[in-house]
């Protein structure tokens, strides 16, 4: 083969490497939205991808905290808990049960708890602020556990199947058919829909200010940036898309309780699936979220200790590769591009 020619195909292996970021986006969304059809796909595989995207939707919103902004909240399961007990209301107390009159009302609660408890949290920083989260979420839950009469108390709420363009799916296809055709859509696309708002969020002016305070906040309000005000913002943001995900939740799994969706390990647990998938990286939490779901699945069905397991893959992964499965993806990328510039 002739140097030219050697060149020449070095340069178009280049370009294919250079844009891999972009194909892979467009390969996971064409995977997203074809998956129920997919050969050997049955109701759980569907039901267990679907509750990967609305925890992804969690992930990735708790990392805007986290990663973005350096501030460290165990209490988003009051947003995510909060919009999903939303629903469950509406639907108990009201004649409402169209989910895309559900979604926004889920939304607009996880966004007035994100207002009021990040306003009180957001004058704190680093200990304080993460048990400030900690203590006003967990009296969300003490109060819908006191509440029964309300709330159901420990037993929590049923979530019926809603109706979805003022059609009753399930009175149509049964809810093995609701779930695998018009839910998993819902879910998947609204999953897409606040990943991609999430990631234009993370990469205007505003992404970037919540980086400079990340980094070095006492530089930021030298330079005239309100610091608690964007880090209210923040919290504001973050909440909402939380919330997003406690809707999706609610309608999927049909059931609530305050264990379920309001205890701080539900927090916890989007710590652990930001910090798998790597809090450095914007998609790190949605890859930490499906090893998350995936290896709990496993887990559960294999040992009644399936917490020991959980807590042995985070020790690992922390101690292992601190950057997380982002971390890895990007080093073998890495290694990939420099292997072929270091043929030139």
């Amino acid at each position: 083969m002739s140097q030219d020619t050697k060149t020449e195909l070095r340069g178009v292996i280049r370009q294919r490497v250079t844009t891999l970021p972009g194909l892979a986006t467009a390969a996971f969304v064409m995977l997203a939205l074809s998956f129920p059809y997919l050969p050997s796909t049955g109701q759980f595989e569907v039901f267990l991808v679907a509750q990967i995207f609305a925890f992804a939707i969690a992930a990735v919103a708790f990392n805007v905290l986290l990663g973005y902004t350096g501030l460290l909240s165990f209490g988003h399961a009051a947003f995510f808990g909060g919009a999903a007990y939303a629903v469950g209301f509406v639907l108990r107390y009201t004649a409402i049960s169209e989910l895309f009159i559900l979604l926004p009302i889920g939304i607009v609660t996880a966004a007035a708890l994100a207002v009021v408890i990040g306003y009180i949290s957001v004058r704190y920083t680093e200990v304080y602020y993460s048990l400030l989260m900690l203590a006003l979420s967990f009296l969300i839950y003490v109060l819908m556990v006191k509440l029964y009469t309300i709330t159901g108390g420990t037993d929590g709420l049923p979530i019926s199947a809603p109706t979805v363009g003022g059609v009753d799916y399930v009175a149509l296809w049964g809810y093995s058919g609701f779930l695998q055709g018009i839910l998993y859509y819902v879910i998947a696309i609204s999953f897409l829909i606040s990943i991609g708002l999430m990631w234009i969020f993370m990469n205007s002016p505003f992404g970037l200010t919540l980086k400079t305070i990340r980094d070095n906040p006492e530089r930021a309000r030298a330079i005239g940036i309100p610091v608690i005000k964007y880090r209210w913002y923040a919290t504001i943001v973050s909440g909402v898309f939380t919330g997003v995900g406690g809707v999706m939740y609610a309608v999927l799994n049909s059931h609530i309780t305050p264990d379920t969706v309001l205890h701080w390990s539900r927090s916890g647990e989007f710590a652990f699936m930001a910090v798998l998938g790597g809090v450095g990286s914007f998609v790190g939490p949605i890859a930490g979220a499906g090893a998350f779901i995936m290896i709990r699945s496993q887990a559960q069905q294999l040992t009644e200790y399936w917490h020991f397991v959980m807590g042995a893959a985070l020790f690992l992964i922390i101690v292992l590769e601190p950057a997380g499965i982002a971390g890895i993806a990007k080093r073998s990328y890495r290694k990939a591009t420099e292997s072929i510039r270091g043929d030139d």
